[in-house]
């Protein structure tokens, strides 16, 4: 039986319709939390919210969006009149070399990576200043944060930054009692990577740089974002942990000379974290 050490406490999950931010919305409320799913995916999120109960409530919104989460704190301090914590799980990737990327394309995953941190951080401490008392926001970063990968410099930049911000903005909140905090999953097994681990090459030169021998299950991933949401995690603030089996003990794999025809290599990084789909 789970601990219901988040008893009392509401949760915003930008990214909680699918993959790793369904997995944080379903522990938070196991733990006790009232959850808010905000996904730019509705359907979604409202079959996670509905599958929660009461205590659970979808907002449709683009965490790169400022009125989107705006909103989104909004509704969630109506419903359950307070906010504090916040976990900024949307992002993407897109599979493009330096020589071949456009600038749209940069921009976009930018926009939503690492900028719907930003603005997804922002909405959530401005409300825990407003209320007093603290809060805590957990942004997930990526192993790609540390190790570059071919093919995929938008994403391992705007994760790099992703855990940059993560320590300013720690700097910046302690003294509102606000802990900034950031999880870097390795690969995790999610709906969205399945094509990816199906793919006897890909996934062989992927997992054979993993000691622990397997991609990680959203639920761990989750485990580690419930800890830093508890009160046990209350002297952590400014760290990135990663959750990655031993990953990043090893050299990434060269997935360009390994992909079977016809794919591409960042297809399973698209909701790895979290997916808002690429527009």
């Amino acid at each position: 039986m789970t601990e219901r050490r988040l008893e009392g406490q509401v949760a915003l999950v930008t990214g909680g319709g699918s993959g790793i931010g369904e997995a944080v919305a379903r522990r938070l409320a196991a733990d006790g939390a009232a959850v808010v799913v905000a996904d730019i995916a509705t359907e979604s999120a409202n079959a996670v919210a509905r599958s929660l109960g009461d205590r659970a409530l979808a907002v449709c919104a683009d965490s790169g969006s400022e009125p989107d989460m705006q909103r989104a704190v909004a509704l969630a301090v109506e419903r359950f009149g307070a906010l504090h914590i916040g976990v900024n799980a949307a992002g993407f990737g897109i599979s493009a070399e330096v020589l071949d990327m456009d600038v749209e394309r940069w921009n976009d995953v930018m926009r939503v990576t690492l900028g719907g941190v930003f603005v997804s951080c922002k909405a959530e401490a401005r409300q825990m200043v407003r209320q007093g008392g603290g809060g805590v926001v957990i942004n997930i970063a990526s192993t790609n944060a540390l190790q570059p990968a071919e093919g995929l410099s938008a994403y391992c930049t705007a994760k790099a930054g992703v855990a940059m911000f993560t320590r300013v903005a720690a700097l910046e909140l302690a003294q509102h009692r606000v802990r900034v905090v950031g999880v870097g999953p390795g690969l995790t097994a999610t709906p969205a990577t399945q094509r990816f681990l199906e793919s006897p090459v890909a996934s062989a030169a992927y997992l054979a740089n993993i000691p622990a021998g397997r991609p990680a299950k959203a639920e761990e991933i989750a485990s580690m974002v419930a800890y830093l949401a508890s009160s046990e995690a209350g002297y952590i603030t400014g760290d990135t942990f990663y959750v990655d089996g031993g990953l990043l003990t090893r050299n990434y794999p060269t997935l360009a000379e390994r992909r079977p025809s016809g794919y591409e290599g960042a297809d399973f990084l698209k909701t790895v974290e979290g997916e808002i789909p690429s527009r």
